[in-house]
């Protein structure tokens, strides 16, 4: 028997849909460990790779765990721990646990007219309301600079201009990271719940000039949203 359907809600239950009725407890085994659960409330799992079984054998399932949308709804509740259902290289079930803390999760990118701007949401913090910052913080040297921002619930919204950081290049090459800041809190950038695998070569952002200083947004090895600014030399 294959579920047809095997996912993670945002309540941490595992639902599974069958091709028809079935009875029977699904056992969750701890890859490292060997702890078992056989129970679908996923609540209380210890962080790793657990494996799902149904009657003894392996659960087998049709479904690849993956869904976009139901990312977003499962990051839009406040969480320490992100549960995800995936199916393995040999078609079975398993899940993983990992712990995670708030940031905003980038929907668009637009590096266009002297500006960055970037939408995103919430994941898995609580909604915020009102004004804000958009920062960018330089790994070595500058200062920070920032820009306009605003929270709706979850929903954010910011931009910066690049002029200010290309005027405190002071090296060929320097890094900022970009988060977004209400009332003290600073939520990192990042875009980590879509399917993309790396991230730092396969997505390409526009470059922009300040000069000869070259302004372009990209991914980090961890899927965080930076910028590059690199002093391009004069062709002779």
């Amino acid at each position: 028997m294959r579920a047809v359907t095997s996912r993670v809600d945002d309540d941490d239950m595992l639902r599974i849909e069958w091709p028809e009725p079935v009875d029977g407890t699904i056992v969750l085994r701890h890859v490292e460990t060997g702890e078992e659960r056989g129970d679908t409330d996923l609540v209380g799992l210890r962080p790793g790779i657990w494996m799902a079984s149904h009657r003894g054998e392996p659960l087998a399932t049709d479904d690849p765990g993956f869904s976009l949308d139901g990312l977003l709804v499962y990051a839009g509740t406040a969480r320490d721990r992100e549960i995800r259902a995936f199916r393995t290289t040999i078609g079975t079930l398993a899940l993983t646990v990992r712990e995670v803390e708030p940031y905003v999760e980038v929907t668009a990118v637009v590096s266009d007219g002297g500006v960055i701007e970037v939408e995103g949401m919430i994941a898995y913090g609580e909604p915020i309301e009102g004004p804000a910052r958009l920062v960018a913080v330089a790994r070595k040297g500058p200062q920070p600079v920032s820009g306009s921002a605003i929270f709706r619930g979850r929903r954010f919204q910011g931009s910066f201009p690049i002029a200010p950081m290309a005027e405190a290049q002071t090296r060929r090459r320097v890094f900022w990271d970009l988060h977004a800041e209400a009332d003290g809190l600073r939520l990192p950038l990042a875009a980590r719940l879509d399917d993309i695998a790396d991230k730092k070569t396969r997505v390409r952002f526009p470059a922009q000039y300040v000069g000869q200083i070259r302004v372009r947004p990209y991914y980090t090895d961890t899927d965080s949203l930076a910028v590059a600014l690199t002093v391009e030399e004069k062709a002779s």
